[in-house]
């Protein structure tokens, strides 16, 4: 249980991560480009850990195509790759914060 709460908790800051980067880029601020790569970074990563602690509570059963898990680990470890791999979200977040 305490494994769950931790990663519910871990899934909603990602969500809340990427909602604010979101409504950063609809309004156009300045710091819409960092918060997106932070929000990338972090969602991406975070959401493949908790992928991962899910596909090792399923056991064996986590690699077989009648559970969905087997396709989210798949689906966010691409997702770490696309639109800019996570390295180079951390140069363009380092950028930022040396510029500051």
């Amino acid at each position: 249980q305490f494994k769950l709460a931790e990663m519910g908790t871990k899934l909603t800051a990602a969500r809340l991560m990427v909602q604010n980067a979101a409504v950063a880029l609809q309004e156009g601020r300045e710091d819409a480009v960092a918060l997106c790569a932070m929000a990338k970074l972090f969602a991406t990563d975070e959401c493949f850990a908790i992928c991962n602690q899910a596909l090792q509570m399923h056991g064996g059963y986590g690699y077989l195509k009648d559970y969905a898990v087997q396709q989210f680990v798949r689906d966010i470890r691409v997702h770490q790759i696309l639109e800019g791999t996570n390295e180079v979200m951390r140069v363009i977040i380092s950028r930022t914060l040396l510029q500051e």
